[in-house]
């Protein structure tokens, strides 16, 4: 069967200057992710070496979901992630996501060693055509992301509580042209547009593999 393994790693972690309060956050986001994807996971999130964890998913589109989860739980740490598609040839540890063999885990593996190297911080690794569609679409997404203003990402956090351009304008002392023209050079709408490619790409490999 066709599975999706996570790797993910904070970056630097032994130079981090309160390093003991994030080992503390990452193991409870973990225990809080295998609670909130439990419909979606084969085997749990584990930490293992380190300052790295890994999960196995029982499908890929769900990847970019819970990679944005941690993400968003670990906001202290800079992390990196492989990502690795394909078969699993040993029996699925339902308890903890160590133990296990096969071309997922392999590409995921692989994928990380990657990432630690060059970006995009996100790599999927599969023997899917057109798999690197899906890396450069995340390097477009990080140098947009990336690239935003403290104004910017202000803007875009009201917005992502359902505020609407007249009450950010409202809330910021601004017009609200002036927040139509924030989120226009934020490339919010290229990005969701990338966001939904990514998404789209996954669920075509998951029904293609899965069918």
């Amino acid at each position: 069967m066709f599975y999706c393994a996570i790797i993910g790693d904070i970056i630097g972690s032994r130079k981090l200057e309160d390093r003991q309060k994030v080992q503390k956050n990452f193991l409870a986001m973990a225990k809080k992710a295998n609670r909130l994807y439990k419909k979606d996971i084969a085997s749990p999130f584990t930490v293992t070496i380190g300052d790295e964890f890994q999960v196995l998913l029982k499908c890929s589109h769900i990847a970019p979901i819970v990679i944005d989860y941690v993400k968003r739980e670990m906001t202290t740490a800079e992390l990196v992630f492989g990502v690795g598609m394909g078969e699993i040839v040993t029996d699925i540890n339902p308890k903890l996501a160590i133990g296990m063999d096969g071309p997922a885990f392999h590409f995921a593996r692989n994928a990380i060693e990657q990432a630690k190297k060059k970006r995009p911080r996100i790599i999927y690794q599969s023997d899917s055509i057109g798999i690197c569609m899906v890396n450069s679409l995340n390097y477009f997404i990080e140098s947009c992301t990336e690239r935003r203003t403290r104004r910017q990402k202000q803007v875009l956090e009201y917005l992502s509580r359902e505020l609407t351009q007249e009450a950010i304008a409202h809330e910021l002392g601004i017009t609200q042209q002036s927040v139509s023209d924030i989120i226009r050079l934020s490339y919010l709408s290229e990005v969701e547009d990338a966001r939904r490619a990514i998404s789209l790409y996954l669920k075509d490999i998951d029904n293609a593999k899965n069918n």
